[in-house]
């Protein structure tokens, strides 16, 4: 009977101590308010990929993706958080075409994860001249995620 609880002691300090390292090693979403407060006006695309990882996606490459995940969840992906904070403020960087559809100037790349979606438009010198932070929460978390989003990490 000893002998029996001690493997099962042991063998939930092996699971606790492994769902504890996977818990810290899991990648932490960079797309964050801390981030778009990093990202200043003038810098390149180059130095913002950096800061959040990966460069950012275009317009069409973005909407394509959207469009994807909805179909695949059967309902919009994100959940607007009532976050909104842009540089400078006032700024419109979406342009409808011909069709009434929302497009995007050329220069505007878009970041998105767990907690909001980042939005960068880039000038002709290939310099950010706006930056747009949208809280969202994403409606297809793993395990993992809830609970760091439940923990505040």
């Amino acid at each position: 009977m000893k002998r029996k609880l001690k493997w099962i002691g042991v063998s939930l300090v092996v699971l606790v101590l492994g769902f504890g390292t996977a818990l810290l090693l899991w990648p932490r979403d960079r797309i964050t308010v801390e981030s778009w407060q990093k990202i200043r006006i003038g810098m390149t695309e180059e130095e913002v990929a950096e800061i959040l990882g990966a460069p950012g996606l275009r317009w069409k490459e973005w909407s394509d993706q959207l469009v994807a995940m909805e179909m695949q969840i059967g309902k919009p992906p994100f959940i607007d958080t009532g976050t909104l904070l842009q540089v400078p403020k006032g700024h419109i960087w979406v342009f409808f075409s011909e069709l009434g559809k929302p497009e995007a100037k050329e220069g505007v790349r878009i970041w998105s994860g767990r907690r909001g979606l980042l939005l960068i438009e880039f000038d002709a010198r290939g310099l950010v001249a706006f930056k747009q932070f949208q809280g969202v929460r994403s409606k297809q978390l793993n395990a993992i995620d809830r609970l760091r989003d439940w923990l505040g990490w």
